[in-house]
């Protein structure tokens, strides 16, 4: 089982950290969905990262004040070394998390020959290849988006979430993942008729 590196970019994000890694995982028994990433070296074992925090738990982490790009970077550089990261997609608590609850979800696609493909009324999705692309999700939607993007069929998952993300995103920026999930399990027939 593969987790998602969850980095801290803003100090005032931190009290939020244990909140968002509960939000998915809570009880014991429940596999992680996310890592959190304290140090800048990557550990060689799953053990290396921790899965939750208790309120008020302190960590650490080398990633306070980084930029976006600097946490995605450092994701690439590490992904393919170990066998229990999750590829293409970071989460990253900032400053805004710390404000309304939010995390920022980063997926890559990738240059690989079939990371894009050709949809009828889209071209090819996702758009670019070697891009990342950003989702501001409620914490609860984690499991549903990365279920999503990785398992559900790409015929309804990439027009959902590439196509036009902007009919499941509110007037703050926030992606309801909730939403985008009954679409690509085919239960909202109306939202079919709009995209």
């Amino acid at each position: 089982m593969t987790s998602t590196l969850l980095f801290c970019i803003a100090e005032e994000a931190k009290p939020f950290i244990p909140r968002a890694m509960r939000e998915i995982s809570p009880e014991d028994s429940c596999p992680p969905i996310y890592y959190l990433v304290e140090s800048k070296v990557c550990p060689d074992r799953s053990t290396g990262f921790k899965s939750q925090l208790r309120d008020g738990e302190p960590f650490g982490s080398e990633f306070i004040g980084a930029s976006k790009e600097e946490c995605q970077s450092w994701a690439k550089s590490n992904w393919n070394d170990v066998n229990f990261i999750s590829k293409n997609i970071i989460a990253i608590a900032d400053e805004r998390s710390a404000r309304d609850g939010t995390l920022l979800l980063s997926y890559y696609c990738s240059t690989s020959e079939n990371a894009q493909l050709e949809f009828k009324g889209w071209g090819p999705l996702p758009p670019k290849s070697d891009t990342w692309y950003d989702f501001r999700i409620e914490p609860v939607g984690s499991d549903d988006l990365h279920t999503d993007l990785f398992f559900a069929p790409i015929e309804t998952a990439y027009p959902t979430y590439f196509g036009h993300p902007e009919k499941f995103t509110n007037k703050t920026g926030v992606f309801d993942v909730f939403k985008a999930n009954k679409y690509v399990a085919g239960m909202d027939s109306e939202q079919e008729d709009e995209l």
